[in-house]
């Protein structure tokens, strides 16, 4: 228990008086001899046993009455209710949920205007000389202000102007600095206000924290929560969980099938689904897909097919409308659209004479197995010895195919030190490369020119050629494939049969303390294919040939060199896409090239009600000699830009930034009790609406306990005039 004015604790002391006014009276009474009473002794005795007793009842009650009376006017309260009384300034922080399914319409009105409306009407119920601080919240915590902490008219403005993110909730970083600015103010009382929906995901997400912090707050002040919603209301809400096109690489001049993934988190039928896809903001098909229902707990796949005409990084946008929460009808995927995929094969054994015999022959047919003029996948083959900087200007990808490499005793043959080094420079930028060894290969030369060391990138330093014979040849192994990487698939049938179908004669042991990842062994246990990742990057390594000089090979369609071509391709083009996509809240990192400038800012979807897009300034950094930037403005979900200053908004990178779905798909709302077994006591929790600021104010008036005294006291007295009465005795 506290006191609001402890000072009035010191009227206690006039219980003094009723005691002095009893034994004074008593001394008044001063013993008389007289014989005839010595005949009624007895009788005078017992009546005086219930004089006395009668008169200390009266005494006691009379000094109870006084202390009754101080305490009430040292205004007791609940100490684990530390608020202010009727008129008593306040600290209060306002604590506003802006995770996205605060946006969702629950009767007439969103969860986040009801939010509203209840803090303007606590702001209302504040007694004069209180101070307010606002605070956005969701998994993050946002400083709103106002500046002048007592200026309640800035902070009624600025609850007008909280939009909800595409976060999900967390309670923690809400209360967390809630406490800390609670604890600044000068007001001897404190107050949190937490406006929010009250999803379990929020308490649940960080329980132990959270409940260590609601208690926190409970020992200095108030933690009320105001629930923004009806707890018995069922929200119709559709996720949408995915897109992925049904093709290998995207590119232009072809029709490519779009699967949606929806799912219905809730325990309600959706009906009524309207279902749109976008690339780079225009339609792609003219017609939307309407879904008739979604039963709960179940995912729908949608499909929308498009023709894809511009090449380059785009974004794919779904869209959906028809639900009660909007935070989740949309979903970003970047998607790189090819005009060619390049592919340059620099071949260490070429022959004009015979194609069919030169050491690119198979790759170039597993990259091309239907022979097509104009096929999307171009390759370019340039003997080893002729290969040069330039040619690497326009390559996706770049095959080294038992290329030697240039030395001081033949400054003729192989590749040279300048294209090296820019290969080096095409690797770390983002590019793809594969290196095929063969018997022009030296190890000694390879490990110092390429080298598996921090500035190098072969994936493991050479070793010696392992040899076997035709009869006891080695074999790849499906089952030691890296399931994780981009040739898992040849783990399952029919690609396993491909890959242990091939007989190797010939390969290269490598040393593998490099910082290189095996991905197909041997059965013999010596590793066949491995890769590793430099810079933006990655290199494949094999250790046997592409051609049939060391290995037999089949290009034949479903062959492993058309499987293995193929899957790369896909693979290393992929990496080299600028941007991305990520989850709303999560960070956007780039690293941006030499040429594309010294500042960056951070050009994000316009705010609501606003038609131009958002921007603000990035800096910087240095990691391990490279430049890169880190955008964390990232609440919302749309399309984000990392742009030079001064450049368009389209320039440079592009990313997607998607709703964090984690409340979505866990979309239960906490109850009165739930709420109190999870932070292990009941806080203060009213229901947003007419009566929010009724509600409040008697939350004072409830934790203070003067009225019930002052009742209490009436009640004393009345019953001590009574006693009295009876008695026959009055002072």
């Amino acid at each position: 228990m506290q006191f609001l004015a402890p000072t009035l604790l010191a009227g206690a002391a006039a219980i003094s008086i009723p005691i002095a006014l009893h034994f004074f009276y008593r001394a008044r009474y001063k013993p008389l001899p007289w014989a005839p009473m010595r005949f009624l002794k007895e009788a005078i005795e017992q009546t005086s046993r219930r004089l006395k007793f009668q008169e200390w009842i009266l005494l006691a009650l009379r000094c109870l009455a006084i202390l009754l009376l101080a305490l009430a006017l040292a205004r007791p309260a609940s100490d684990t209710a530390k608020i202010a009384g009727r008129g008593e300034a306040v600290d209060a922080v306002l604590v506003m949920d802006t995770s996205f399914s605060m946006g969702a319409r629950d009767g007439d009105k969103t969860r986040l205007e009801r939010a509203k409306e209840a803090a303007r009407a606590v702001i209302d119920a504040l007694p004069a000389g209180s101070s307010v601080q606002i605070l956005a919240s969701a998994d993050r915590v946002d400083d709103l202000g106002p500046k002048q902490r007592f200026n309640l008219d800035q902070a009624r403005q600025l609850i007008d102007g909280i939009q909800p993110t595409s976060l999900s909730s967390d309670l923690l970083p809400g209360l967390s600095r809630a406490l800390d600015i609670a604890n600044k103010g000068t007001a001897p009382a404190k107050e949190v206000y937490v406006f929010t929906d009250m999803q379990k995901e929020a308490f649940e997400r960080q329980q132990a924290a959270v409940r260590a912090k609601a208690e926190e707050i409970r020992l200095v002040g108030n933690l009320v929560f105001v629930r923004c919603g009806n707890v018995d209301r069922k929200i119709p809400n559709i996720a949408v969980e995915s897109v992925t096109w049904q093709t290998d690489i995207p590119h232009t001049r072809t029709r490519v099938p779009f699967v949606i993934t929806l799912r219905n988190p809730g325990t309600e039928p959706v009906k009524g689904l309207r279902v749109t896809l976008e690339l780079d903001g225009k339609a792609v098909e003219k017609d939307a897909v309407q879904v008739d229902q979604i039963d709960p707990g179940q995912a729908y796949p949608v499909t929308l097919t498009g023709g894809l005409e511009k090449a380059g990084v785009g974004v794919i946008g779904v869209k959906i409308e028809g639900d009660a929460m909007p935070g989740d009808d949309v979903l970003f995927r970047t998607i790189l659209v090819r005009e060619k995929v390049r592919v340059l094969l620099v071949d260490g054994t070429p022959n004009e004479g015979n194609p069919t015999a030169a050491g690119d022959h198979f790759v170039k047919t597993a990259l091309n197995p239907g022979r097509t003029p104009d096929y999307y996948i171009e390759t370019v083959s340039i003997p080893a010895n002729e290969v040069g900087v330039r040619d690497l200007e326009d390559a996706d990808i770049v095959y080294l195919l038992n290329a030697p490499v240039r030395e001081a005793a033949d400054p003729v043959a192989g590749m040279s030190p300048d294209f090296l080094d820019e290969l080096a420079r095409f690797v770390r930028r983002g590019g793809g490369l594969v290196i095929a060894l063969g018997d022009l290969v030296d190890a000694d030369a390879y490990n110092k020119s390429f080298g598996s060391s921090e500035t190098g990138f072969l994936p493991f330093n050479l070793k010696a050629i392992q040899n076997a014979t035709e009869t006891s040849p080695f074999h790849p192994a499906a089952d030691t494939v890296d399931e994780a990487s981009f040739l898992g698939r040849f783990r399952q049938s029919p690609f396993a049969e491909a890959l242990q179908g091939i007989s190797l004669y010939r390969m290269f042991a490598v040393d593998e303390s490099g910082s290189g990842r095996v991905l197909v062994r041997t059965t013999n246990a010596l590793p066949y294919i491995a890769s590793r990742v430099v810079g933006a990057g990655e290199v494949v390594l094999i250790t046997s040939t592409l051609d049939e000089s060391w290995a037999n090979f089949s290009s034949d369609p479903g062959s492993f060199h058309v499987s293995l071509s193929r899957f790369m391709v896909i693979y290393l083009t992929g990496r080299k896409a600028p941007g991305g996509t990520v989850r709303a809240g999560d960070p956007i990192v780039w690293y941006p090239p030499a040429d594309a400038g010294e500042a960056f800012e951070l050009v994000g979807p316009p705010l609501p009600g606003e038609k131009l897009r958002s921007r603000s300034n990035l800096e910087v950094a240095d990691e391990n000699g490279r430049r890169v930037v880190t955008a964390t403005a990232t609440k919302r979900a749309g399309v984000y830009n990392i742009v030079a200053l001064g450049k368009a908004d389209d320039s440079n990178s592009v990313f997607a930034v998607n709703p964090d779905l984690r409340e979505s798909l866990n979309p239960t709302v906490s109850r009165d009790e739930d709420v109190e077994t999870m932070l292990g006591f009941r806080p203060s929790i009213v229901q947003a609406g007419a009566d929010t600021q009724t509600a409040v104010s008697e939350l004072r008036t409830r934790s203070e306990w003067t009225e019930y005294l002052l009742l209490f006291l009436l009640l004393l007295l009345v019953a001590e005039a009574v006693w009295a009465w009876v008695c026959g005795r009055a002072w």
